[in-house]
């Protein structure tokens, strides 16, 4: 007997090639069902998510689809803009001052305590703008230039502040509100005592950034034509925000309160991008800026001297108040 016969002859070496052979079918079988195993979890996956992005993507359209005459209604629903606009711009019935709510005493609030300016922290009531004469107004006034605004703005002083030192203007106050939107800034009297403290001859709005997704426009355009109140008589250039995206109507908002020929629309412009994608970077507050400056000399309702500074980056020197909405909202 040869050796070759003695081991096929052996049971247990038949056993373990039957298992081996059998271990291998199996695994071949498992590897044949392994494959399609991902495809389920994606089709799964597609066949949520797809239809989701398909009902929001309709909601966001202005047309609304029908089907066999009927029409399917959308999630979020659009607002007519246009007619919503002219509706609130309608005049308003005049506010009887002595049945006015009192505003609240911003003794104890998160404002900023400065002893220069005693009108932020004095009583509480309703408070009025005293009057107060402005200059005669011509492109070559030397203006007292009062900046307004949410974090944007605090990035626009710098540039601004070298076109002052520029063209002869002073500016006065940057004040930078944190997370503030046009709420805080039409519903509280924190711009009117601004105002009456600094007497500017020339204002700057720049706000907006919290606001691009905003839906709840009507609200707004009632508290825009509250802060284009309290700039009457007063030069201004209402700066709108920066759109890294697409807004949902807040700068037609901003634009239909604003005078005519007030309001800078600023989501056209090309402005480079800061680390954290939502404000511009040094260089992209200098090109918008510069845009703003060329608007004030040729096409803005109020113009002013803003020629380009020959030096940039100038020392930063006048005073500056910084709020936070999430502390102090004013109202």
């Amino acid at each position: 007997m040869t050796p070759d016969q003695n081991t096929s002859n052996n049971p247990i070496d038949n056993s373990t090639k039957k298992s081996v052979a059998v271990s291998s079918e199996h695994s071949e079988t498992v590897q044949t069902s392994n494959p399609s195993s991902p495809w389920l979890i994606v089709w799964a996956g597609l066949s949520i998510t797809l239809p989701i992005l398909l009902l929001y993507i309709y909601s966001c359209k202005p047309e609304a689809f029908s089907f066999t005459g009927v029409e399917l209604k959308q999630i979020l629903g659009n607002q007519d803009i246009d007619a919503m606009l002219a509706t609130l711009d309608e005049p308003e019935t005049p506010t009887n001052t002595a049945t006015a709510a009192p505003i609240t005493d911003t003794t104890n609030s998160g404002l900023a305590k400065d002893s220069t300016l005693p009108f932020l922290t004095q009583g509480s009531g309703v408070f009025t703008l005293p009057a107060y004469e402005l200059p005669v107004f011509a492109d070559t006034t030397k203006h007292r230039i009062l900046l307004i605004g949410d974090s944007e703005s605090g990035g626009l002083r710098y540039p601004l502040n070298d076109y002052c030192l520029a063209n002869g203007h002073k500016l006065v106050l940057s004040m930078e509100w944190y997370s503030a939107t046009v709420f805080n800034f039409g519903r509280s009297d924190t711009i009117d005592k601004i105002i009456a403290r600094f007497k500017p001859t020339y204002i700057f709005l720049v706000f907006g950034l919290n606001e691009l997704y905003a839906r709840d426009l009507k609200a707004r355009k009632i508290a825009a034509n509250q802060l284009a109140k309290k700039l009457r008589n007063i030069p201004y250039a209402w700066i709108g925000p920066a759109n890294w995206d697409e807004d949902f109507g807040i700068n037609r908002v901003f634009k239909s309160s604003a005078d005519s020929g007030t309001f800078f629309l600023t989501k056209n412009l090309t402005l480079t991008r800061a680390g954290d994608g939502r404000h511009p970077d040094v260089q992209g507050y200098r090109i918008w800026m510069d845009s703003v400056a060329n608007w004030l000399q040729t096409s803005a309702k109020y113009k002013m001297a803003m020629k380009p500074p020959r030096k940039r980056g100038r020392p930063f020197r006048s005073l500056i108040i910084t709020l936070n909405a999430a502390k102090y909202r004013g109202y």
